[in-house]
């Protein structure tokens, strides 16, 4: 089973991708996997439950991120 922590939405904003075809295709599988842990969910509750836990885990981001709140404090 799929290791996703799925939370409705809160305050939806639109945003327009363009995806490769083999990374449409996981995709739609990844979907219907969470579809099957979480009857109802959309592709929009999946995308935002994956780039939460990525971005949750993106060491180089969390230190990019801390620098830049630390530049803006001092200002």
């Amino acid at each position: 089973m799929i290791d996703l922590n799925i939370q409705p939405l809160q305050e939806p904003v639109t945003k327009r991708f363009r995806l490769s075809k083999s990374v449409t295709v996981s995709f739609e599988l990844y979907v219907k996997a969470a579809q099957e842990k979480a009857p109802g969910v959309d592709e929009s509750t999946v995308l935002e439950a994956i780039l939460e836990k990525h971005l949750k885990k993106d060491r180089g981001f969390r230190s990019w991120l801390k620098e830049k709140e630390n530049k803006q404090t001092i200002l």
